[in-house]
Protein backbone atom coordinates (compact mmCIF):
# COMPACT_ATOMS: atom_id res chain seq x y z
CA UNK A 1 0.00 0.00 0.00
CA UNK A 2 1.25 3.59 -1.60
CA UNK A 3 1.71 6.72 0.69
CA UNK A 4 1.71 9.83 -0.37
CA UNK A 5 3.81 12.40 2.00
CA UNK A 6 2.13 16.25 2.40
CA UNK A 7 4.55 17.61 -0.20
CA UNK A 8 3.70 21.17 0.75
CA UNK A 9 4.05 22.03 4.16
CA UNK A 10 4.08 25.21 5.74
CA UNK A 11 6.23 25.18 9.12
CA UNK A 12 4.72 26.34 12.04
CA UNK A 13 6.63 26.23 15.74
CA UNK A 14 4.93 25.81 19.04
CA UNK A 15 7.73 25.98 21.52
CA UNK A 16 9.54 29.30 22.29
CA UNK A 17 12.84 27.58 22.02
CA UNK A 18 14.29 25.82 18.97
CA UNK A 19 17.58 24.36 17.86
CA UNK A 20 17.52 24.58 13.88
CA UNK A 21 17.16 27.83 11.91
CA UNK A 22 13.79 28.31 9.24
CA UNK A 23 16.93 27.20 6.97
CA UNK A 24 18.02 24.43 8.30
CA UNK A 25 14.43 22.82 9.47
CA UNK A 26 13.80 23.56 5.52
CA UNK A 27 16.66 21.79 4.68
CA UNK A 28 16.00 18.87 6.53
CA UNK A 29 12.44 18.71 5.65
CA UNK A 30 13.89 18.17 1.99
CA UNK A 31 16.12 15.52 2.73
CA UNK A 32 13.31 14.08 4.47
CA UNK A 33 10.87 14.46 1.22
CA UNK A 34 13.41 13.02 -0.91
CA UNK A 35 14.79 10.05 0.80
CA UNK A 36 10.49 9.03 0.84
CA UNK A 37 10.19 9.59 -2.74
CA UNK A 38 13.68 7.31 -2.94
CA UNK A 39 11.66 4.47 -0.69
CA UNK A 40 8.77 4.76 -3.21
CA UNK A 41 11.08 4.38 -6.42
CA UNK A 42 12.86 1.53 -5.00
CA UNK A 43 9.54 -0.74 -3.99
CA UNK A 44 9.27 -2.94 -6.75
CA UNK A 45 12.95 -3.16 -7.43
CA UNK A 46 14.62 -3.26 -4.16
CA UNK A 47 12.85 -3.44 -1.51
CA UNK A 48 15.67 -3.70 1.47
CA UNK A 49 17.46 -0.43 0.10
CA UNK A 50 13.55 0.85 0.08
CA UNK A 51 13.13 0.36 3.62
CA UNK A 52 16.24 1.91 4.65
CA UNK A 53 15.42 5.04 2.44
CA UNK A 54 11.84 4.91 3.93
CA UNK A 55 14.04 4.98 7.68
CA UNK A 56 16.08 7.98 6.66
CA UNK A 57 12.89 9.40 5.62
CA UNK A 58 11.27 8.86 9.11
CA UNK A 59 14.57 9.86 11.04
CA UNK A 60 14.70 13.27 9.20
CA UNK A 61 10.53 13.95 10.02
CA UNK A 62 11.41 12.92 13.28
CA UNK A 63 13.82 15.49 14.04
CA UNK A 64 12.05 17.99 13.08
CA UNK A 65 9.37 17.09 15.53
CA UNK A 66 11.86 16.82 18.18
CA UNK A 67 12.84 20.19 17.51
CA UNK A 68 9.55 21.40 18.54
CA UNK A 69 7.64 21.68 15.11
CA UNK A 70 3.92 20.96 15.73
CA UNK A 71 2.09 20.15 12.28
CA UNK A 72 -0.46 17.59 11.45
CA UNK A 73 0.76 16.62 8.01
CA UNK A 74 4.54 16.68 9.48
CA UNK A 75 3.10 13.95 11.80
CA UNK A 76 1.00 12.21 9.00
CA UNK A 77 4.50 12.29 6.77
CA UNK A 78 6.07 10.70 9.62
CA UNK A 79 3.52 8.45 10.00
CA UNK A 80 3.59 7.29 6.82
CA UNK A 81 7.43 6.78 6.82
CA UNK A 82 6.99 5.07 9.94
CA UNK A 83 4.98 2.85 8.31
CA UNK A 84 6.43 1.86 5.36
CA UNK A 85 9.68 0.92 7.61
CA UNK A 86 8.03 -1.31 9.19
CA UNK A 87 7.91 0.30 12.43
CA UNK A 88 3.42 -0.03 12.99
CA UNK A 89 3.89 1.56 17.00
CA UNK A 90 5.62 4.32 15.34
CA UNK A 91 3.63 4.94 12.80
CA UNK A 92 -0.02 4.61 14.70
CA UNK A 93 1.71 6.78 17.28
CA UNK A 94 2.65 9.46 14.63
CA UNK A 95 -0.73 9.14 13.28
CA UNK A 96 -2.60 9.39 16.31
CA UNK A 97 -0.73 12.63 17.27
CA UNK A 98 -1.60 13.93 13.58
CA UNK A 99 -5.36 13.82 14.65
CA UNK A 100 -5.13 16.79 16.99
CA UNK A 101 -4.41 18.61 14.26
CA UNK A 102 -6.07 17.62 11.15
CA UNK A 103 -8.79 15.07 12.62
CA UNK A 104 -10.89 15.34 9.59
CA UNK A 105 -7.96 14.17 6.94
CA UNK A 106 -9.46 11.59 4.70
CA UNK A 107 -6.26 10.17 4.01
CA UNK A 108 -5.15 10.02 7.69
CA UNK A 109 -8.09 8.35 8.80
CA UNK A 110 -7.32 5.52 6.02
CA UNK A 111 -3.76 5.18 6.75
CA UNK A 112 -4.55 4.84 10.45
CA UNK A 113 -7.17 2.06 9.62
CA UNK A 114 -4.67 0.37 7.59
CA UNK A 115 -1.78 0.65 10.18
CA UNK A 116 -3.88 -1.15 12.44
CA UNK A 117 -4.85 -3.92 10.97
CA UNK A 118 -1.24 -4.49 10.88
CA UNK A 119 -0.92 -5.15 14.34
CA UNK A 120 -0.59 -9.27 15.77
CA UNK A 121 -2.42 -8.78 18.82
CA UNK A 122 -3.91 -11.02 21.61
CA UNK A 123 -5.57 -8.14 23.51
CA UNK A 124 -9.43 -7.92 22.20
CA UNK A 125 -11.66 -5.13 23.20
CA UNK A 126 -14.21 -4.98 25.67
CA UNK A 127 -17.45 -6.25 24.90
CA UNK A 128 -19.67 -2.97 26.29
CA UNK A 129 -20.02 -1.12 23.54
CA UNK A 130 -20.98 3.14 24.35
CA UNK A 131 -24.60 3.76 22.90
CA UNK A 132 -23.23 6.27 20.75
CA UNK A 133 -20.90 3.68 19.18
CA UNK A 134 -23.61 1.75 19.14
CA UNK A 135 -26.51 3.66 17.20
CA UNK A 136 -24.73 6.29 15.81
CA UNK A 137 -22.58 4.82 13.22
CA UNK A 138 -21.24 8.03 11.66
CA UNK A 139 -19.94 9.01 14.70
CA UNK A 140 -17.01 6.74 13.16
CA UNK A 141 -17.74 7.36 9.91
CA UNK A 142 -18.35 11.11 8.95
CA UNK A 143 -15.21 13.43 9.54
CA UNK A 144 -15.99 15.91 12.68
CA UNK A 145 -16.05 18.98 10.77
CA UNK A 146 -18.78 17.45 8.44
CA UNK A 147 -20.87 16.21 11.48
CA UNK A 148 -20.04 19.84 12.94
CA UNK A 149 -22.06 21.31 9.79
CA UNK A 150 -24.92 19.00 8.92
CA UNK A 151 -25.54 19.33 13.25
CA UNK A 152 -25.41 23.45 12.95
CA UNK A 153 -27.58 22.88 10.24
CA UNK A 154 -30.08 20.82 11.74
CA UNK A 155 -30.10 23.20 15.14
CA UNK A 156 -30.59 26.00 13.10
CA UNK A 157 -33.60 24.52 11.20
CA UNK A 158 -35.22 23.31 14.58
CA UNK A 159 -35.76 26.91 15.45
CA UNK A 160 -36.40 27.97 12.32
CA UNK A 161 -38.86 25.22 12.74
CA UNK A 162 -40.42 26.53 15.81
CA UNK A 163 -40.47 29.82 14.27
CA UNK A 164 -42.72 29.67 11.66
CA UNK A 165 -45.11 27.28 13.86
CA UNK A 166 -46.28 30.43 15.35
CA UNK A 167 -47.57 32.02 11.61
CA UNK A 168 -49.44 28.95 10.94
CA UNK A 169 -49.79 25.30 11.32
CA UNK A 170 -47.59 22.73 10.42
CA UNK A 171 -48.36 19.16 9.91
CA UNK A 172 -46.54 17.00 11.24
CA UNK A 173 -44.83 19.53 13.74
CA UNK A 174 -44.94 17.81 16.95
CA UNK A 175 -42.56 14.82 15.45
CA UNK A 176 -40.57 16.70 12.74
CA UNK A 177 -39.37 19.21 15.52
CA UNK A 178 -38.33 16.91 18.00
CA UNK A 179 -36.44 14.41 14.98
CA UNK A 180 -34.51 17.79 14.32
CA UNK A 181 -33.64 18.49 17.78
CA UNK A 182 -32.56 15.04 18.87
CA UNK A 183 -30.51 14.77 15.59
CA UNK A 184 -28.80 18.40 16.05
CA UNK A 185 -28.35 17.15 20.20
CA UNK A 186 -26.67 13.71 19.06
CA UNK A 187 -24.21 15.50 16.29
CA UNK A 188 -23.44 18.14 19.16
CA UNK A 189 -22.40 15.32 21.36
CA UNK A 190 -20.21 13.62 18.97
CA UNK A 191 -18.19 16.29 18.22
CA UNK A 192 -17.71 17.35 21.75
CA UNK A 193 -16.83 13.83 22.16
CA UNK A 194 -13.99 14.13 19.54
CA UNK A 195 -13.16 17.54 21.22
CA UNK A 196 -13.17 15.53 24.44
CA UNK A 197 -10.94 12.86 23.47
CA UNK A 198 -7.97 15.29 21.89
CA UNK A 199 -7.31 16.31 25.30
CA UNK A 200 -6.78 12.59 26.82
CA UNK A 201 -3.66 11.09 27.12
CA UNK A 202 -3.47 8.26 25.35
CA UNK A 203 -0.35 5.77 24.21
CA UNK A 204 0.95 3.28 21.53
CA UNK A 205 3.65 0.31 22.10
CA UNK A 206 6.09 0.65 20.29
CA UNK A 207 8.94 -1.69 21.95
CA UNK A 208 8.43 -5.22 20.39
CA UNK A 209 7.73 -7.22 23.14
CA UNK A 210 6.40 -5.37 26.24
CA UNK A 211 5.51 -6.73 30.06
CA UNK A 212 2.54 -5.39 31.51
CA UNK A 213 3.26 -5.21 35.46
CA UNK A 214 1.02 -4.84 38.38
CA UNK A 215 3.22 -2.20 39.41
CA UNK A 216 5.53 0.47 38.42
CA UNK A 217 8.75 -1.39 38.83
CA UNK A 218 10.87 -3.96 37.63
CA UNK A 219 9.67 -6.04 40.91
CA UNK A 220 6.72 -6.15 40.13
CA UNK A 221 5.12 -9.74 38.75
CA UNK A 222 3.81 -9.41 35.01
CA UNK A 223 -0.21 -8.54 34.37
CA UNK A 224 -0.29 -10.76 31.70
CA UNK A 225 1.45 -14.05 31.72
CA UNK A 226 2.92 -13.20 27.58
CA UNK A 227 4.60 -10.15 26.65
CA UNK A 228 2.34 -8.12 24.16
CA UNK A 229 3.70 -6.79 20.74
CA UNK A 230 3.92 -3.36 19.45
CA UNK A 231 0.84 -1.19 17.87
CA UNK A 232 -1.47 -2.11 20.51
CA UNK A 233 -2.95 1.54 21.80
CA UNK A 234 -3.86 2.33 25.04
CA UNK A 235 -5.16 5.17 27.80
CA UNK A 236 -2.68 6.86 30.14
CA UNK A 237 -4.33 6.65 33.87
CA UNK A 238 -1.63 8.33 35.97
CA UNK A 239 2.47 8.45 35.54
CA UNK A 240 5.01 7.73 38.54
CA UNK A 241 8.74 8.50 37.70
CA UNK A 242 9.10 6.67 34.27
CA UNK A 243 6.53 4.37 34.22
CA UNK A 244 3.10 4.65 33.02
CA UNK A 245 0.33 3.19 34.78
CA UNK A 246 -2.30 2.60 31.58
CA UNK A 247 -5.57 1.05 30.30
CA UNK A 248 -5.52 -1.92 27.77
CA UNK A 249 -8.29 -2.28 25.34
CA UNK A 250 -9.70 -5.20 27.23
CA UNK A 251 -10.10 -3.02 30.29
CA UNK A 252 -7.02 -4.51 32.37
CA UNK A 253 -5.10 -1.27 33.85
CA UNK A 254 -1.17 -1.98 34.69
CA UNK A 255 2.12 -0.66 34.25
CA UNK A 256 4.34 -0.54 31.59
CA UNK A 257 7.95 1.38 31.32
CA UNK A 258 7.87 4.75 29.40
CA UNK A 259 10.71 3.61 26.89
CA UNK A 260 8.19 1.11 25.87
CA UNK A 261 5.67 3.27 24.25
CA UNK A 262 4.92 6.47 22.69
CA UNK A 263 2.62 8.87 24.30
CA UNK A 264 -0.02 10.93 22.28
CA UNK A 265 -0.61 13.75 24.66
CA UNK A 266 -1.36 18.01 25.23
CA UNK A 267 0.05 17.74 28.18
CA UNK A 268 3.86 18.02 28.72
CA UNK A 269 4.52 15.81 31.44
CA UNK A 270 3.45 12.68 29.43
CA UNK A 271 5.59 13.64 26.46
CA UNK A 272 8.88 11.84 26.02
CA UNK A 273 12.10 13.96 26.32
Amino acid sequence: MMFLPALFLTITTAMPEVHLTTQQQNAVLEEAQQAYAQGIHLLTTDTVASKESFRRAANRFRLLVDDGIENGKLWYDLGNAELQSGEIGEAIAAYRSAQRYIPSDGRLAGNLEYARSQVVSSIERENTTSMLKRFAFWHTSLPTQVRLSIGMTLWFAFWAFITIRFFKSIPGFKSGFTALGVAAIALGVSVGTDIADQHKSHGVLTAKDVVIRKGHGENHAPLINDSISEGIEFDILGKRSNWLHIRLPNGQEGWINQKDAQVVSLDSQYIQS
